[in-house]
């Protein structure tokens, strides 16, 4: 089920004529066609146009090539593109208490990830505010845990992250690595590569085939897998858009993206496996987490709850570390 398509259709070449199509979708990502998210993108392109026998067309803008972090987010809203999978730190700007999902070591395991996300009733209330502003949530599709990437020292300890100047994913992951000592600096992923090359950044947290997919692994030297950050994108659409649509296409629309989105998880860990054989294969000082080491880092970022939870809310805290018992 992974690879569904070929190369000739990756980037909106339909299986129909677009003259066809009823409905056109704009699906701009900031990510490359080709890593883990792109090619469950593509997938979707393709059981779409299938489905629907050609009366959706569906048109895939990677690489922040249409539009890319917070012009994307407004690109939504205004309904100028129709849908995105775009990392969630930009839909806090509309939402703060979305923040919830991005707390340091929330979801130490992934099941509790996933039990989370698809507590359907769960994801709507949290992004109720954000639907209110315009933009929609149909899925979620994960990613996986991050890892810390540095160019200069090893990260074993939280000590290690003092001085440090890293890629920081907005609020409440930058209000983490100030909390371990170091500077965050924030930067659209299409920014990364000449940041790294360059030393205007130590390093970043990002998901581990990204960096052998980026070649940032020729930068970074030392990377740490650790369970502190979750990657994924909310599956968002234009409210008033998705309203329009007919209701059977809404359905195929819908049940697909569900689909894709539950498939990805196998492929994103299956790439981060992968990733973590090839950057050790390429000579970086490659680092899976202990749970004894974890355990340090869950207190010393600790403090990063205790400044969210007023904007979070007990109560939703609460309901996020449920997901883990």
């Amino acid at each position: 089920m992974w690879r569904l398509l070929g190369g000739a259709i990756a980037l909106g070449i339909g299986m129909v004529p677009a003259s066809a199509a009823e409905v056109t979708v704009r699906f701009p990502v900031e990510y490359a066609i080709d890593i883990a998210p792109g090619l469950s993108n593509q997938d979707f392109k393709k059981l779409i146009e299938e489905r629907t026998k050609g009366r959706v067309e569906v048109k895939l803008f990677p690489s922040g090539s249409l539009y890319k972090g917070l012009d994307l987010v407004q690109a939504i809203l205004r309904g100028d593109a129709e849908m995105s999978t775009l990392t969630s730190a930009y839909w806090t700007a509309l939402s703060p208490k979305v923040a919830v999902f991005e707390l340091p070591y929330a979801f130490p395991e992934r099941a509790a990830f996933y039990r989370a996300i698809d507590d359907a009733p769960f994801i709507d209330s949290l992004y109720d505010e954000v639907e209110a502003k315009g933009a929609k949530v149909i899925t979620i599709m994960p990613y996986d845990h991050f890892g810390f990437g540095t160019r200069t020292k090893a990260l074993r300890n939280p000590r290690d992250m003092m001085g440090l100047k890293m890629r920081g994913l907005g609020r409440t992951n930058s209000a983490m690595l100030q909390t371990l000592g170091a500077s965050a600096v924030s930067l659209n992923l299409v920014e990364l590569s000449p940041a790294l090359q360059q030393g205007v950044i130590d390093g970043l947290n990002a998901p581990i085939d990204i960096m052998l997919a980026y070649k940032w692994h020729e930068s970074v030297k030392h990377v740490t897998y650790a369970p502190a950050y979750i990657g994924y994108y909310p599956w968002m659409v234009n409210a008033k858009w998705w309203n329009g649509l007919a209701p059977d296409l809404r359905k195929i629309i819908h049940d697909t993206a569900i689909e894709v989105a539950r498939l990805h998880r196998a492929r994103s860990e299956a790439e981060t496996e992968r990733a973590l054989a090839g950057l050790k294969a390429a000579g970086v000082d490659t680092h899976v987490q202990t749970p004894e080491e974890s355990k340090i880092w869950i207190e010393a970022t600790l403090p990063v709850w205790q400044q969210f939870e007023p904007q979070v809310g007990k109560e939703l805290i609460a309901r996020v570390r449920s997901y883990s018992k």
